[in-house]
């Protein structure tokens, strides 16, 4: 029994200094702002106009928020050309939605206090930096669509611009890809270290000691 409560506290105990290095690691997060995003945003902005070429005009990151300019304006409230309308709709979105990945995955690493291999640390924010991009694209597509209307899918009938792509695609890149790919990589980056955390207890589990023979 004291093996099993001993690795409960040490579970106990980690998981709270998870907690703990949560603090400074969004705490920096917040603090240095969104200007590292800025290659992400200018790729999903080429993205998008690649692949919405009748809708998407540019994206722009503006205080924290991703501006996606339509080729769309309105005048008396009916969608034109934005040339006819002299301007462009624009549509907001929180880039930081997606962003908190990476200082999720350094308050993980912080936990373990585990910087080696530096190479697997750095394939970890590359892959997280990708997937915020490809994130960015659904979450200004699903702001262009909902912004457009029907406009949005009469004028982009690809099998990628339908409804259900997009609110898929859009659920996946702000409520499970910013939690699931940095716990994912951490694992994987931390294997052996995880393994000796919570699996070495499995093969020391109590063993009943037998009775001396003739005792009562």
């Amino acid at each position: 029994m004291s093996v099993q409560v001993e690795q409960q506290l040490g579970a106990g105990k980690f998981f709270l200094r998870i907690i703990l290095a949560m603090i400074p690691c969004f705490a920096l997060w917040w603090f240095i702002g969104d200007w590292w995003l800025q290659p992400a945003v200018d790729t999903a902005g080429w993205l998008l106009a690649l692949l919405l070429p009748e809708s998407f005009h540019s994206l722009q990151l503006l205080d924290g928020s991703l501006q996606a300019a339509t080729n769309w304006g309105e005048v008396q409230g009916r969608l034109v050309p934005a040339r006819a309308a002299g301007y462009a709709l624009a549509f907001e979105s929180n880039v930081r939605v997606l962003s908190y990945s990476v200082p999720f995955f350094f308050a993980l690493q912080a936990a373990l206090w585990n910087w080696q291999p530096k190479k697997h640390i750095a394939i970890s924010l590359l892959v997280m930096y990708l997937v915020i991009i490809v994130s960015m694209v659904f979450l200004c597509a699903k702001s262009v669509m909902v912004g457009l209307g029907g406009a949005f899918i009469e004028t982009n009938r690809y099998w990628y611009a339908s409804r259900d792509f997009i609110a898929l695609g859009f659920q996946l890149a702000t409520l499970m890809l910013p939690v699931l790919v940095p716990v994912f990589l951490w694992v994987i980056t931390n294997q052996q270290q995880l393994q000796s955390l919570f699996v070495s207890g499995v093969s020391k589990a109590e063993v009943p000691s037998a009775a001396p023979e003739g005792s009562e």
